[in-house]
Parts: C-alpha cells; structure tokens; sequence
C-alpha cells in the first residue's frame, strides 16, 4: 500500500486525499450528525405535545374536581352486601351464564370473572354498575374467547371510600 501511495504523482495524492475526506465528512455527517439533529427534534415535538397535555390537564381540573365533589347520594347499595348488589346486577344485564365467580378480595375489594361474556353487554353492565353504585373499577383485565364477540375477564371493583 506504501509503494502504491508513493508511486502516485503528488497531483493524484492530493485529490485521494480529498476523496478520503469528502467520504468520512459524509459518513460523518450521515451516520452521526444528521441523527442526533432528527432525536433532538423529536425530542422537542414530543415536550411541546407533553405541554400541551399538561396545558388542557389544568385547565380542566377545576371541572375534574368539581366532577368528583358532586353529591353521590344516589349511589347506594340500598342496604345490601355489596357482592349481592354485583351479583343480582350481573345477573339481571344477561350476564348469568358467563359469571363464573364472585369473591371478596383485600381491602373491601370484589373479584368478579366471566367466561366467554359477550364484550358489548359486559361493558354496559359495567358502566350501569359504576353509574348507579357506589363502586369503582381497580382493575380490568380481558382476554379474546373462543367466539367473535365474546372474551374471558377479570373485574375487580372496590367501594367508594373503602381501603
């Protein structure tokens, strides 16, 4: 390679080494440069959009809060264990066949699971239950079942106020 460089007239030597340069500027440029510059102005859309949020989260907190302090007076269980007020609600949105079991959990919670429920009913089950009970939702975990529509699912409910 050192013979071969030196046999080169000094013209040629000097456009090779422009050549080498030009391609490690570009590979430079191509492999470091250009994206450190594409992340940092990810970087930034991606703050302005989390501004954004954190924009809209404050100006709706006076509604959110004002959501939470209005009076829950109508959610009652009409003095009745909670699990029989899940159990009869579930029962009575069709639900029956796929209830497979209702448990008391830690902390006052309710572990309801279903098998092979239809998804539309259960959901409205859930909503109609958190709506007029005074119940909410801690977790929700669901899986596809064997059929189109229906699914296997885990509701886990906790009274208002409880634990």
């Amino acid at each position: 390679m050192k013979a071969w460089w030196s046999r080169l007239q000094s013209r040629e030597r000097a456009l090779l080494g422009a050549a080498v340069l030009v391609v490690v500027l570009s590979l430079l440029w191509t492999l470091v440069w250009e994206p450190l510059v594409k992340s940092r102005q990810a970087l930034r859309d991606e703050l302005a959009a989390q501004h954004a949020l954190l924009d809209w989260l404050e100006r709706i907190e006076p509604q959110v809060e004002q959501l939470r302090n209005q009076d829950r007076g109508e959610r009652t269980l009409e003095g009745r264990s909670s699990l029989a007020v899940v159990d009869q609600s579930a029962r009575a949105a069709g639900l029956a066949a796929a209830l497979k079991r209702i448990e008391p959990g830690a902390g006052g919670e309710i572990r309801v699971s279903f098998e092979q429920a239809a998804f539309v009913e259960l959901m409205i089950w859930l909503e109609r239950l958190i709506q007029t009970r005074p119940l909410v939702v801690t977790r929700f975990e669901v899986s596809r079942g064997n059929q189109a529509g229906r699914v296997d699912s885990l509701v886990v409910l906790r009274l208002v106020g409880a634990g």
